[in-house]
């Protein structure tokens, strides 16, 4: 049995999203199951009454952006709910900065949610994206479980810095949900298969909050490795870093306002990453450069 939420407010748009979800799933499950929801508040109510494996969710009911609004409440309510964002008029990389407000953490820090997510235009192809839905929400109906606990785990050493034992269990987490993209992501991450060339590239593709946040990550890192070869240990925050420095009578003020300005990328980066440019990436690597230079 797989059931089905639609959560549209066009009763054409959800016939055919029937049809759609019976092309890509037909030949692979006999006991497709449908419910619908004509609003936002309906949808949340049917939420309650039972459990469901998929929900589609239009971003525009009455107001623009009313089933992005709902979002935030719905993650945190229902953690393994895969969810397929819906959208008419605004493209991919429009819904997810606007996503940003609530999912902005989930590149950088595994979730205590474990979930199939994806945005697509009412006019794509959506077989693809309902198959890999399909796929995870089978997976999960034995390792869900597993995958919170899980994810709690990881957090609770990322929070103490254990880096090792934290990539360990986002690996476990793989071995479970094989492709489950917040994990996926944090160990490209902790591996060090994030650079800033590669931030760039997701740049330029259109995924800026992404790239932001990969820029962002990475400038954090640099400048803590900075710190630990000039002050001789690590210190946790960047500013308690910039204090460090500064006891250690080896930074210059030249220096010092190097790493401020990479500081200053850093956390426009991270808290305000719509509003990062190509110049940011420029200013970020000249200025790294200048920073790290024997002189």
């Amino acid at each position: 049995m797989f059931r089905v939420l639609f959560a549209d407010d066009d009763y054409e748009d959800r016939e055919l999203l029937k049809l759609e979800i019976q092309r890509a799933l037909g030949s692979e499950e006999n006991d497709l199951r449908f419910y619908e929801a004509s609003s936002v508040k309906q949808a949340k109510e049917m939420l309650k009454t039972q459990p469901f494996d998929l929900m589609t969710l239009d971003i525009e009911f009455d107001k623009m952006t009313e089933g992005i609004d709902a979002l935030p409440e719905i993650f945190e309510s229902y953690p393994t709910l895969n969810i397929i964002i819906i959208s008419g008029k605004l493209n991919k990389s429009e819904v997810l900065e606007q996503l940003f407000r609530f999912t902005k953490d989930n590149v950088l820090k595994g979730k205590r949610w474990a979930r199939h997510f994806d945005v697509l235009d009412k006019k794509d192809d959506k077989k693809e994206a309902m198959q890999r839905a399909y796929s995870f929400a089978f997976r999960q109906k034995e390792a869900s479980d597993n995958i919170r606990d899980l994810f709690l785990l990881a957090e609770s050493y990322l929070e103490k810095d254990e880096i090792d034992k934290c990539l360990e269990v986002y690996q476990k987490i793989q071995s479970l949900a094989p492709g489950e993209y917040e994990s996926k992501e944090n160990i490209n991450i902790f591996e060090d298969n994030v650079s800033l060339e590669r931030a760039l590239e997701y740049y330029r593709k259109g995924e800026k909050v992404i790239a932001s946040l990969l820029l962002g990550h990475h400038l954090e890192r640099q400048l803590k490795t900075y710190t630990r070869k000039i002050a001789g240990r690590s210190v946790p925050g960047l500013y308690d870093c910039l204090k460090e420095l500064e006891r250690s009578h080896r930074f210059s003020p030249f220096k010092k306002s190097l790493f401020q300005q990479v500081l200053r990328i850093r956390n426009k980066a991270i808290h305000s990453p719509t509003t990062i440019s190509e110049e940011d990436f420029d200013m970020a690597v000249k200025d790294l450069k200048l920073l790290e230079a024997k002189f």
